[in-house]
């Protein structure tokens, strides 16, 4: 949504849920329609005119991205070799696989 409305030239501005929500409980509107959401938006617009901010680029978001999965695949690596320390000997060879396939990803993404 927030890329179409960019792409649209249209000013986007993001906002954390939970804040919405807690500043939605600060101003009593606990009840949540579609109708007072939008208000509650409306008046979060009014009270703190937020500026937007410039759309990333692709480039950009690419990179967040490959970043992303290259932190998933250490954080998994991580977790296989800690498994892989309590595992029967039945189980290694399965997550010896995992852990060599994992490592090659995360080489592969070391090279982007």
């Amino acid at each position: 949504m927030v890329a179409a409305l960019a792409a649209a030239s249209l000013p986007v501005v993001v906002v954390n849920p939970r804040q919405v929500r807690y500043f939605a409980k600060a101003t009593w509107r606990l009840a949540s329609t579609d109708s007072l959401d939008a208000a509650v938006l409306a008046h979060i617009a009014e009270a703190f005119r937020p500026s937007p901010r410039p759309f990333r680029d692709a480039v950009d978001q690419n990179l967040n991205s490959l970043s992303a999965r290259r932190q998933q695949v250490a954080a998994m690596l991580v977790a296989k070799r800690i498994r892989l320390s309590s595992t029967a000997m039945a189980g290694r060879p399965t997550i010896e696989a995992h852990i060599a396939c994992l490592k090659q990803e995360h080489l592969d993404r070391r090279a982007l």
